[in-house]
C-alpha cells in the first residue's frame, strides 16, 4: 500500500531530514526502500533484506526500536553486513494500520555527534518519529479509501455506460455534470465528466411514467422521453438525475411491446387443408425477401395472422411489426399517423412532433390493413415511399431513409376498385408483387375439426370448465355452415357454446345459435359447391393423422395422445401410419 503513495513518502522523508538534520529512510513491509535521504537517496527500490535486521524486528514486534551500538546489539547478530556497518545509531518506528505493519521509518546516524544529539533527546525524537509514522499511515488510509471509492465509481460508470437508456446528472445551475455513453453519443459529448449546458423543456405530454421533453444543446435538438429525479442538495454538482430515451427509440419500443403477441409464427395458423398448406409453403419461400406482399381474403380469414407469420418467420423477426388499419382512422389523421409530423406542422399538433408508422417500422414490417380504404392522395405518397424508401414528416422538408417491408391486406376486389377509379393501378402493381389469397373457411372444411378442437381446448381452459365431448350431429352442423364471418365467426361460436356448456361437459345442438340450426347441415355456399375440391376419404384421413402426429409429437407419448384425440386405438394409429406411408 505504501508504494501507492511513494511520492508523498519521499516528501515526508525530505522534510524530516531537513528538520532533524539526520538521514531518513522508509522501507516497506517487504524490506524494500521506498524513500531515503543522504547516503540512501539513490537507493529507492533496493532490497535491504540482508542488512535490515533492525527494521525486521520493528515489523515483527510492532514496536519502536533504538540501537546505539549496532555491531554489538543482539538484534544485529544475524546481519550479513555487520562487520562493515558504519552506522552509529538507528532509531525507527513501524508504520501501522489497524495493527498491520505496512513499513518502517527510521533515522540513521553516521557520526558520534549526531548519535549524541539523538541520545540526549531520545524520547522527543522517538515521539516525533512515531508521529511521522502515524501521518504516513493516515495518508495510506486516505489513499485506500480514495482508491476504493474510485474503483466503485469506475464500476458504476461502466454499469451506467452499458445501460440501454441515456443518463444525465444535472448540477444546481442546470448544467450536465455527468452523462453516460448513450447520452454522450446523442449529444456528441467527448468525456463523461465534461460539463455542458443544456436546455430541458417539458412539453406536458406523458406516456405512463415517462414525460416528454425537448432537449436543446448547441445545434442539437432532441425530443426525449424520461423521468427526472431530485437528488440530495449537499453537493451543487449533483442536483437531479434523468433517465431518458429518444422519442424514436421510446415509441418504437412501445410499439413493439403493444404490437407483439405470443404464437405469431406459422404454428399459430391452424389448418391441414391443401390451401392452407400451400399458403404456409409460400410464406416460408419469402422469408428472406423484402418484397411487398398483398394478402387478400374475406373478413375473418386471418389476414393479420398471416402478416405476423411472415414477419415472425423472416429475418426481420427481431425488429418491429407495426400494424395500422387504414379503414379505422379518419382520412385527415391517417397521413399524420403514417408519416409523422414536426412541431407546429398543423393546428393541434403536439409541440414535440410525432414519429410516424413508417419510421417506427424501420428495419421491420409495416402492415397496412384494409388498404382499399386509403384515400387516393395518400396512395400517391405511399407509392413514392415504396419506390424511394424515404419519408418526410408533415411540416419537414428533410427526407428520412426507411428500411421496411410493407405487407398490405384487403377484403375488397382491388381490380374492380381500379376500374371504378377508386384505387390506383400503379400502387396495386407495386403492392401485388407477392400475392397471397386466403380462402374462406367454407372452402376448406378439412380445417373445421382441427379448429374446433383448438378453440374448445382454449376456452374450456380459460373458463375453467371441464369439456368431455361434442356430439357428432353438432360437428356436422359446424361443418355444413357457410361461415360468412370465417374463422373469427367460428371462434366466437365455440366461445359461446363453451360459456353455455352444462356441467356434464357435453356440447350438443341445443347450444348452437339459431342461425346455424336453421341452416342445412350441408354448406349451400355457391362458391364452395363450384370450387371446393372433393377429397377422397382416405386422403382426408391421411391428412388428419399427419396433422395430429405433427401436433402431438412423433414419439410414443405423442402418438398415444394423437390416437386419443383421433378417437382410435394406438395400434390402429400405427397401422394407419404404415398403411399411408407416413414418415416421422
Amino acid at each position: 500500500m505504501l508504494y501507492a503513495i511513494e511520492e508523498s513518502i519521499r516528501k515526508f522523508a525530505h522534510v524530516i531530514a531537513v528538520v532533524v538534520g539526520i538521514d531518513v529512510e522508509v522501507v516497506g513491509a517487504d524490506l524494500k526502500r521506498i524513500a531515503g535521504t543522504g547516503r540512501y537517496a539513490e537507493g529507492d527500490g533496493k532490497s535491504i533484506e540482508d542488512e535490515g535486521e533492525v527494521y525486521r524486528h520493528a515489523l515483527n514486534t510492532g514496536q519502536p526500536v533504538c540501537i546505539d551500538n549496532p555491531k554489538n546489539d543482539p538484534i544485529c547478530f544475524n546481519c550479513k553486513n555487520r562487520e562493515g556497518c558504519e552506522e552509529k545509531l538507528t532509531l525507527c518506528s513501524p508504520i501501522l494500520r489497524d495493527g498491520e505493519a505496512l513499513g518502517v521509518i527510521g533515522i540513521i546516524c553516521f557520526t558520534e555527534q549526531d548519535k549524541q544529539t539523538i541520545l540526549e533527546n531520545r524520547n522527543n525524537y522517538g515521539a516525533f518519529l512515531s508521529m511521522m509514522a502515524d501521518l504516513i499511515a493516515a495518508k495510506a488510509e486516505d489513499y485506500s479509501h480514495i482508491a476504493e471509492t474510485t474503483q466503485t465509481l469506475d464500476v458504476l460508470r461502466q454499469v451506467m455506460d452499458v445501460h440501454a437508456e441515456g443518463m444525465f446528472v444535472f448540477g444546481a445551475d442546470g448544467s450536465v455534470t455527468y452523462a453516460n455513453a448513450h447520452a454522450r453519443k446523442e449529444l456528441g459529448i467527448e468525456g463523461p465528466g465534461d460539463t455542458v449546458s443544456v436546455q430541458l423543456i417539458p412539453t406536458g405530454n406523458t406516456v405512463g411514467d415517462a414525460e416528454e421533453y425537448e432537449l436543446h444543446f448547441g445545434e442539437h435538438h432532441l425530443v426525449i422521453m424520461g423521468q427526472v429525479v431530485d437528488l440530495q442538495k449537499d453537493d451543487p454538482r449533483f442536483s437531479r438525475v434523468m433517465l431518458f430515451e429518444t422519442q424514436t427509440d421510446f415509441t418504437r419500443k412501445m410499439s413493439t411491446l403493444t404490437s407483439s403477441a405470443s404464437g405469431e409464427g406459422l404454428d399459430a395458423i391452424l389448418g391441414m387443408s391443401p390451401a392452407i398448406r400451400q399458403l404456409k409453403d409460400q410464406v416460408m419461400a419469402i422469408t428472406t425477401s423484402s418484397s411487398t406482399v398483398l394478402i387478400s381474403g374475406k373478413s375473418g380469414t386471418g389476414k393479420e395472422m398471416f402478416a405476423r407469420a411472415i414477419h415472425h418467420e423472416s429475418d426481420r423477426w427481431e425488429q418491429p411489426f407495426v400494424a395500422i388499419n387504414c379503414g379505422a382512422i379518419p382520412d385527415t389523421l391517417l397521413e399524420s399517423e403514417l408519416f409523422g409530423y414536426t412541431s407546429g406542422a398543423f393546428t393541434g399538433a403536439s409541440p414535440g412532433g410525432r414519429i410516424g408508422k413508417f419510421e417506427l417500422a424501420h428495419k421491420g414490417v409495416l402492415f397496412l390493413d384494409e388498404i382499399s380504404s386509403m384515400p387516393l392522395y395518400l396512395q400517391v405518397k405511399l407509392l413514392r415511399v415504396l419506390q424511394e424508401r424515404k419519408v418526410e414528416r408533415l411540416g419537414a422538408n428533410k427526407p428520412i431513409d426507411v428500411d421496411i417491408r410493407v405487407i398490405a391486406a384487403t377484403n375488397d376486389d382491388l381490380p374492380e376498385l381500379i376500374s371504378k377509379n377508386m384505387f390506383r393501378s400503379d400502387l396495386y402493381y407495386r403492392l401485388n408483387v407477392i400475392p397471397l389469397d386466403i380462402p374462406p373457411l367454407c372452402e376448406r372444411p378439412e380445417d373445421i375439426d382441427l379448429l374446433a378442437e383448438h378453440f374448445l381446448a382454449k376456452y374450456s381452459g380459460r373458463f375453467n370448465k371441464r369439456f368431455r365431448r361434442i356430439e357428432p350431429s353438432t360437428m356436422d352442423r359446424l361443418r355444413g355452415y357457410a361461415w360468412p364471418g370465417n374463422v373469427r365467426e367460428f371462434e366466437n361460436i365455440i366461445e359461446f357454446m363453451v360459456n353455455m356448456m352444462p356441467a356434464g361437459g357435453v356440447i350438443d345442438d341445443s347450444l348452437l345459435p339459431p342461425r346455424i340450426l336453421e341452416t342445412p347441415a350441408t354448406c349451400t355456399c355457391g362458391r364452395c359447391a363450384a370450387e371446393s375440391p372433393v377429397l377422397p376419404l382416405k386422403e382426408v384421413e391421411k391428412q388428419v393423422i399427419i396433422e395430429a402426429v405433427k401436433r402431438f409429437g412423433n414419439d410414443t407419448k405423442g402418438k398415444r395422445t394423437a390416437a386419443s384425440a383421433l378417437g382410435i386405438g394406438v395400434a390402429t394409429l400405427y397401422r394407419k401410419i404404415r398403411e399411408y406411408g407416413i414418415e416421422g
